[in-house]
């Protein structure tokens, strides 16, 4: 009983501990992240990016992206799009 108790917590160790490698391997770089801000379904601001721009992904289509904007500028989705099943801003 014992040993199995054991062995359920270090593969679940395990598991969280590879989840935390995975999510620490995707994170983006600061920087990276903080060029652009104000994220919304519909908008989103570049703040000090060279260029940036707007996405929605849509089940089912292919993603919508709004134009590239330069430092300061807003990057706006021509429409409301349904089936929307996340957004966020692309930097180049």
């Amino acid at each position: 009983m014992i040993a199995k108790v054991i062995l359920g917590a270090a593969v679940v160790g395990t598991i969280v501990s590879g989840a935390l490698a995975l999510d620490v391997a995707s994170a983006p770089r600061a920087e990276a992240a903080a060029c652009y801000g104000s994220v919304s379904l519909l908008k989103g601001k570049n703040n000090t990016c060279s260029s940036a721009r707007h996405w929605n992904a849509i089940r089912g289509s292919s993603s919508k992206y709004g134009a590239w904007v330069g430092r300061g500028g807003w990057s706006h989705q021509r429409l409301c799009w349904a089936n929307v099943v996340s957004y966020g801003m692309t930097a180049r």
